[in-house]
């Protein structure tokens, strides 16, 4: 890794060399600014319209209108058929919208929750709108959107997704009010980490991954990555890993992850876990293995499960599939988005192109016989983990 990190800090100092002349890699559209994105309000649903009239005049051309329905943020009242047990505060990932909470708050309504999932700013329009955005914004949103929904009288809990679930857990370790965190694929460390380090400096210098957007057929995630973007998520896992370690949070906790994840450290995430968390937690852990031990699945706070399902054509679960269910209309089993996006060109035309019925697993999952694998975008176990949910905050 020497060598990468003597082309990063070349290319930080060039790129600090040169910054009278290029200026900073900005979006030209007034519009993207952070500052433009419809602030937190006490009225949700007004914040709803705000952003959903945000959303209309910034989004992508490519993307019509059905695509804000998607990408806005919602709430879910809590089942009047069932015990009321408080509030749940959902938070996305880095390129994601709510759209990725939908099944899980469905799931959380039913058992007495009221749900609010939020959108972020510099989400939910177009990559573009992360070549300006800080870290910050996305705190003070969260913080704001907490603070505006929280109840003295009520318990109350976050659910975060990748980066969100950094986020979540950054906004438990702040406040003591916090009654539990459901989270999914918490990116606490990326695999990546050693280059992050250098991204904003990078992004100065070369301010797209792939030098421009790519092709943008996820209606409610993005496919590019605008290094920004990148350098303000790992700016996140630096505010939680400057609060985290005074306390460990002492509150129930359950975490659901892949060992296939392309995107996570698991290693990190599992020490997170084991050495961060001293109340009530399961961390439910998938592999790809399909005969398990009785030691694997019952080991004390961690639990595995197998990921391989070959009659669905499932080699594994993915960053993103842990938490969707098999009959989401976009990611289920039969949902209307392929995801074979993260790979080089011929891995990935050959997964966009090809006629039959592919295989499905997390990034760089090799084929078992040629035939192109897609990115596993569903949880047939998503039943197992709401059990794993139940026996920890319906007590």
């Amino acid at each position: 890794m020497k060598w990468l990190r003597v082309i990063l800090l070349l290319s930080a100092l060039v790129a600090a060399l040169s910054f009278a002349v290029l200026g900073v890699a900005n979006s030209k559209n007034p519009a993207l600014a952070p500052s433009e994105f419809p602030k937190p309000s006490e009225d949700f649903n007004e914040h709803i319209n705000q952003v959903r009239n945000y959303l209309l005049a910034t989004q992508m051309p490519q993307r019509g209108s059905s695509a804000v329905d998607v990408n806005l943020p919602f709430e879910i009242a809590a089942n009047n058929d069932a015990l009321y047990r408080g509030k749940f505060l959902l938070i996305h990932g880095l390129n994601d919208s709510p759209y990725i909470w939908r099944d899980m708050a469905q799931r959380l309504a039913l058992r007495g929750f009221d749900v609010r999932a939020i959108l972020l700013p510099g989400h939910g329009n177009t990559p573009e709108a992360q070549l300006n955005i800080s870290y910050k914004d996305w705190l003070k949103a969260a913080r704001q959107h907490k603070n505006l929904y929280q109840e003295s009288d009520k318990d109350f809990f976050i659910g975060g997704f990748s980066m969100g679930g950094v986020i979540a857990t950054l906004l438990a370790s702040e406040n003591s009010d916090v009654d539990g965190l459901l989270l999914f694929s918490p990116a606490y460390k990326s695999q990546m980490h050693h280059m992050l380090r250098w991204a904003k400096a990078y992004s100065v210098f070369k301010p797209w991954v792939f030098g421009g957007m790519i092709i943008e057929d996820n209606p409610a995630k993005y496919n590019s990555i605008p290094i920004n973007g990148a350098a303000q998520y790992y700016k996140t896992t630096q505010a939680l890993r400057r609060h985290w370690p005074r306390k460990p949070l002492n509150i129930p906790v359950l975490m659901v992850a892949s060992e296939n994840d392309s995107v996570v450290d698991i290693s990190a995430m599992q020490k997170r876990f084991n050495a961060g968390f001293t109340g009530d937690k399961r961390l439910v852990l998938y592999t790809e293995s399909p005969l398990l031990s009785e030691e694997q699945t019952a080991a004390g706070s961690v639990e595995y499960r197998s990921s391989f399902y070959p009659e669905q054509r499932l080699l594994n679960q993915s960053h993103q599939s842990v938490l969707i269910a098999e009959d989401n209309p976009l990611y289920g089993q039969a949902g209307d988005v392929l995801v074979c996006n993260g790979n080089d060109w011929p891995v990935f035309s050959a997964c966009l192109y090809y006629q039959g019925d592919h295989w499905y697993g997390a990034q760089h999952t090799p084929s078992p016989d040629e035939v192109p694998v897609a990115r596993t975008t569903y949880n047939p176990d998503l039943d197992y983990v709401m059990q794993r949910f139940d026996e920890l905050f319906l007590k």
